[in-house]
């Protein structure tokens, strides 16, 4: 059973299949957000030139010296569910995950020198910890008769490699010997086969005849968060000036499982499954500075700087393909499973730099608006020290070329209904980190779209506060679930899948002054 199938040279298609791994996860490992207590996140995230709000020392630390008495803060996000709509060649399937999990917990000391409201008013100082990022998602996508199949991936990243080299001997292992994972699990699996025998037996084609479809489906669950630890230290000068640091120390968990299948198709080839497995864990640190400064009472103006996080990584993977294959596949008819040895691999990782200004305007004592502005080069992430010496030279190339700089746009205002109580709500915006084309071709997510709408309430019982939020981000970007190649233009012919995620997400902040 055969399919003729384009050829690509084996050195293009290894290096595509490899870096984008690292590609993909250096984006999502570097993205972030700061709704962290429920005031913060019923306001956007809006807080860079407001401060007062422990969501603050990892926004603008300045917002620190703004505190007046000491305050202790817990943030449980009690609702955060997420669902996800996947549509892939017009088939459209979703999937969703629930999710509870502490987003702040935070305290905050003041230190009065002297009684003056004049010079240094105060030297305040925080320490805690702020949820910077939820990996947590399901999705799940389906075709039905597609003319695109992961075989065909197999099989074109697999050629230019003698069949010889797929098999393990007593005194060869082709896991241990520079061999992709996948090949070697196509080949014992019999989803692909020698296209070249006698002549070089290093091209391969699927199992599949010519203009064979399959049916297809993919399931992915995530599960992790960036957890920032947080030690900060702000001066106010008469009120008026204001100025901060933290020093962030932030612990990442990530894992991903994914199962992609295809089965049945035009003829009738069977079935396979391809598992794959992947838990990155790791520490980085970071350093924030950050002014707020009031020319006049109702006016507030603020500017911050974070540094890279420099992360040190330690990622540990699996992956297994089973197949079923029918009768008239031949010799590789029936039941088989191949398993990857369990690896481990350790590199470093520094995100872009962020730079934050921010407006605030005080209506008197009923209402405030605020907004902040803040610029990402995503271009400027950097893979760096692989445990095996490697430099990451490829995929810093590619990470280059296919992302770019952003301004995100905060917005938040807040209504005081009567003393006690208070109205607010907030506006996410965050530009696209892809650029719109790559050496003339064009990106997919070149229609990424980042939005979050938010509302809340405030209570005030004299010294406590209690805080309620709602936040609701509609996200809407491109993955290619594998990729094949043209023979002739040398063109990617499979179709992304489209994800439009919609996350509901419920918190309350308990805090207390004294």
């Amino acid at each position: 059973m055969k399919r003729i199938i384009m050829t690509i040279s084996t050195l293009l298609a290894l290096t595509l299949y490899a870096s984008a791994q690292y590609v993909d996860q250096a984006l999502v490992l570097s993205q972030q957000s700061y709704g962290v207590t429920a005031r913060s996140k019923a306001m956007g995230s809006a807080f860079g030139a407001l401060g007062g709000d422990f969501s603050s020392l990892s926004i603008n630390p300045a917002g620190i010296a703004v505190y007046r008495a000491n305050e202790f803060s817990f943030t449980p996000d009690v609702f955060h569910y997420n669902r996800t709509e996947a549509t892939n060649q017009g088939i459209t399937a979703d999937d969703s995950k629930y999710n509870f999990n502490i987003a702040n917990i935070g305290y905050v000391g003041i230190y009065h020198p002297g009684d003056t409201e004049s010079g240094l008013v105060s030297v305040n100082f925080g320490l805690g910890f702020n949820r910077l990022r939820n990996f947590h998602q399901n999705s799940l996508s389906e075709a039905m008769n597609s003319p695109y199949s992961r075989m065909d991936a197999f099989a074109q990243n697999t050629n230019g490699i003698n069949y010889n080299d797929l098999v393990t001997t007593d005194s060869y292992d082709p896991y241990y010997n520079g061999i992709p994972w996948e090949s070697k699990m196509a080949w014992e699996n019999y989803l692909i086969d020698v296209a070249n025998p006698g002549a070089g037996d290093n091209q391969y084609n699927s199992i599949l005849y010519q203009g064979e479809t399959v049916n297809q489906h993919y399931a992915i669950q995530r599960e992790g968060y960036i957890n920032e630890y947080v030690f900060s230290l702000g001066a106010n000068f008469s009120n008026k000036f204001y100025i901060g640091a933290t020093v962030g120390i932030d612990d990442l968990y990530y894992r991903e499982r994914s199962t992609y299948g295809e089965d049945g198709g035009s003829n009738g080839f069977g079935n396979f499954d391809y598992y794959n497995y992947l838990r990155t864990t790791g520490v980085g640190f970071n350093l924030k500075f950050g002014m707020i400064y009031r020319p006049i009472p109702q006016l507030r103006l603020g500017a911050a700087i974070h540094t890279p996080t420099f992360f040190n990584l330690k990622e540990n993977y699996h992956s297994w393909i089973s197949s079923n294959l029918d009768a008239n596949v031949g010799a590789g008819a029936g039941s088989h499973r191949e398993e990857t040895p369990y690896g481990d691999y350790k590199y470093d990782l520094e995100t872009p730099l962020r730079a934050i200004g921010s407006i605030a305007y005080q209506f008197g004592k009923k209402g405030l608006l605020s907004v902040d502005y803040e610029y990402v080069n995503y271009n400027n992430i950097k893979l760096r020290h692989g445990s095996d010496g490697y430099d990451f030279y490829s995929e810093n190339q590619d990470i280059n070329n296919y992302y770019q700089s952003i301004g995100n746009i905060r917005v938040g205002g807040e209504y005081r209904v009567t003393p006690a109580v208070s109205l607010r709500g907030g506006y996410e915006y965050y530009g696209s980190p892809y650029k719109s084309t790559v050496d003339g071709v064009s990106q997919p997510n070149s229609n990424y779209q980042h939005v979050t709408y938010n509302g809340g309430l405030g209570f005030r019982f004299g010294n406590a506060n209690l805080d309620i939020a709602y936040g609701l981000t509609d996200l809407t970007r491109y993955n290619y679930p594998f990729k094949v190649y043209d023979a002739t233009t040398g063109d990617q012919i499979v179709k992304p899948i489209k994800y439009h995620t919609l996350v509901h997400d419920v918190m309350f902040t308990m805090a207390y002054r004294f």
